[in-house]
């Protein structure tokens, strides 16, 4: 399993300004449209910060998020202790490759790209059967991944780096950069990196990089996994505006799939 290889203040910083360098993403009311469809308990893989956990929770829905981030999950708990003592959310730290946890779920989500971040078929193969064995019988399973575009992956990777600035909570100026180091195709994986560069109001500055390495999985790659371990798919979209699959490439490759289990 390979994600972000953060410690020490890198770990500080990078879940500090998760939730700022995300709010392009729009998905947050299309994980809680499927939460109130399907119904709780939920379970959350690669919870990070609570982005998405805190406000399905704050629908009325239960829901338990797991991340192996433990200043992510720190921030997560922050957020939850504002809430309600009554708001149905727990966070845990946990492998998603294996893991064991005190309950059932009727739900499991994979938000934002975070099955990718699984880089082996083994990896990815030990968490769904983990999955499977939390679900209740008849549960599902979402997974939101982005869509392989073959011509993207044909570019060079020096042409695929992203800047982003923003401010920070105390007046920082923030410089964000993603790098797509280099591809392997053989094995389906990205080395990427993320630099933070950072100004404070009295002109101190930081500088810190952040490698990480993700995999791409196609349309019926995926659905041959998923049926792997017990699970048949049920409904493909391509955004997080419930649209069709394909009709908007390469976009997101969102897949809603049910435990079956084969002795029923």
């Amino acid at each position: 399993m390979t994600v972000f290889d953060a410690d020490g203040i890198a770990a500080q910083r990078d879940a500090a300004y998760y939730e700022l360098f995300t709010d392009w993403r729009r998905d947050t009311d299309f994980f809680a449209t499927v939460a109130r469809r399907i119904g709780g308990p939920i379970l959350e893989l690669g919870c990070g910060t609570g982005r998405i956990t805190i406000p399905i929770a704050q629908a009325g829905i239960d829901i338990d998020g797991i991340d192996i981030a433990p200043e992510r999950l720190r921030i997560a708990r922050q957020a939850a202790e504002r809430l309600s003592p009554t708001t149905p959310v727990r966070f845990f730290p946990a492998d998603i490759r294996k893991f064991s946890l005190d309950n059932t779920y009727r739900l499991a989500l994979f938000p934002y790209r975070v099955l990718q971040e699984l880089t082996t078929t083994t990896d990815k193969i030990d968490c769904l059967r983990c999955v499977h064995d939390h679900l209740d019988r008849g549960g599902f399973v979402l997974v939101d991944n982005y869509c392989p575009s073959v011509a993207y992956l044909a570019t060079d990777p020096d042409s695929c780096t992203t800047t982003s600035e923003k401010h920070g909570p105390a007046g920082e100026h923030i410089r964000r950069t993603q790098r797509v180091i280099s591809r392997n195709h053989a094995d389906q994986t990205q080395q990427l990196e993320v630099v933070y560069d950072i100004t404070d109001p009295d002109g101190t500055t930081e500088h810190l990089v952040i490698p990480y390495q993700t995999s791409y999985i196609f349309r019926l790659e995926l659905e041959h996994l998923l049926a792997r371990y017990g699970f048949t798919m049920t409904e493909i979209w391509g955004g997080y505006e419930f649209q069709d699959f394909g009709t908007d490439p390469p976009g997101e490759l969102i897949v809603l799939a049910q435990r079956v289990d084969r002795s029923s």
